[in-house]
């Protein structure tokens, strides 16, 4: 199974789509910098690294964009391109094939994340200095904490996505569902939440962010606590990679 993620990643790294992904995520954070510095220079004050790199966890939507058109087209392309073939003549069994798959998912999402955050943490100290103190240690401590409850959604946002791409032959038809039904879901949080109906709690995106139970204050429905969530966060991942193999393993080959 090792060579068959080393084959994805050969893969990975011949796509064009790699490197614009890359790009996109340096050109993006470039420009957060530059406009940040900018408006603070205009009142007069100065910023801290520290302070940078906390700031760019509030845009974090471009790794979640990333996942999910990874997740979405990792099955689903080797159906639509006919490729799939080539892996199932191989002496690997189907599970094999789909564990590469799903683990290949995981660490690309590790490695977006670890490149989004050092080329973060680079733009702070070029932009804002090298400057820290007690409190600096503090915040980037609470960062840290933030970019890990993020990284929980991200991936479960990439293994529904993965779902999907096992469900659908077309890619883009993949890729179509899972940002709507993902980010439709998401919007169906604080509106539940408004209207106080406590089965949001079993939502999905109501539980992933960890950090509400130490620093954005309280949880978004009553009776909420770090369990539960942990509990439908495992929920939801058991059934988004469950689902996904069974789709997988019984799918027919037709080419």
């Amino acid at each position: 199974m090792l060579q068959l993620i080393k084959n994805e990643h050969k893969k990975m790294m011949k796509k064009k789509i790699t490197f614009i992904a890359l790009g996109l995520i340096v050109v993006f954070q470039l420009a957060m910098a530059l406009a940040l510095k900018r408006v603070i220079s205009s009142f007069g004050g100065q910023d801290t690294v520290a302070n940078y790199f906390a700031y760019s966890t509030n845009v974090v939507f471009i790794l979640q964009v990333l996942a999910v058109v990874i997740g979405a087209t990792l099955i689903s392309t080797e159906f639509q391109k006919r490729t799939i073939k080539f892996l199932l003549i191989r002496p690997k069994t189907r599970l094999q094939i789909y564990l590469s798959k799903y683990i290949t998912l995981v660490l690309k999402v590790i490695y977006l994340f670890v490149f989004y955050y050092v080329i973060a943490f680079l733009f702070g100290l070029i932009f804002f200095g090298t400057a820290f103190d007690e409190s600096s240690g503090r915040l980037f401590q609470h960062t840290f904490a933030v970019i890990g409850s993020q990284w929980v959604e991200v991936l479960m946002m990439a293994s529904f996505a993965f779902m999907c791409s096992s469900l659908f032959r077309n890619s883009l038809v993949a890729l179509v569902t899972s940002f709507f039904v993902l980010y439709a879901a998401k919007s169906l949080v604080p509106i539940m939440s408004l209207l106080e109906n406590q089965w949001g709690k079993i939502l999905l995106f109501a539980n992933t962010d960890f950090t509400q139970y130490s620093f954005q204050g309280p949880p978004p429905f009553h009776g909420m606590s770090p369990l539960f969530s942990l509990f439908m966060v495992g929920a939801h991942f058991v059934f988004f990679v469950g689902t996904a193999w069974v789709l997988f393993w019984k799918r027919d080959v037709n080419v």
